[in-house]
């Protein structure tokens, strides 16, 4: 089901940007749906249930418009479902890719680092 709805997601992503320059409406579905991805993943991410840095991940999380994500997310590699997280970053990068295009959505072009994992307090951290 879940493989449905992103893939029907992806649908409607291809149907906006075929259409032209969006309109307010249209660049706001893909606001929403690019928010509600972002949302999901944070949820997928588990910075609990590690006893030690090494077991702690960082990924990419979302998309700057000149390229790269806009940020770092950590996470417990033991406690979170990596493959899942994986395809929910993959679907909010291209959901944040779309919005951009559609708005002409802008960003400073900075390079962002991949900051190293940190274990402070029992949880994964980038920062």
């Amino acid at each position: 089901m879940a493989l449905l709805a992103g893939t029907m997601g992806a649908w409607a992503v291809a149907l906006v940007l075929s259409t032209g320059p969006a309109k307010p409406e249209q660049a706001q579905v893909l606001k929403q749906q690019a928010e509600k991805l972002a949302s999901e993943a944070k949820a997928l991410a588990k910075p609990d249930g590690c006893a030690q840095v090494e077991e702690c991940e960082v990924a990419g999380f979302g998309h700057k418009a000149c390229g790269g994500p806009r940020e770092f997310i950590a996470y417990c590699a033991k406690t979170t479902d990596v493959k899942a997280l994986q395809s929910k970053l993959a679907e909010l990068e291209k959901a944040e890719q779309a919005w951009q295009k559609a708005t002409g959505e802008m960003s400073n072009c900075g390079l962002q680092r991949r900051p190293p994992p940190r274990f402070v307090d029992g949880q994964c951290r980038t920062r």
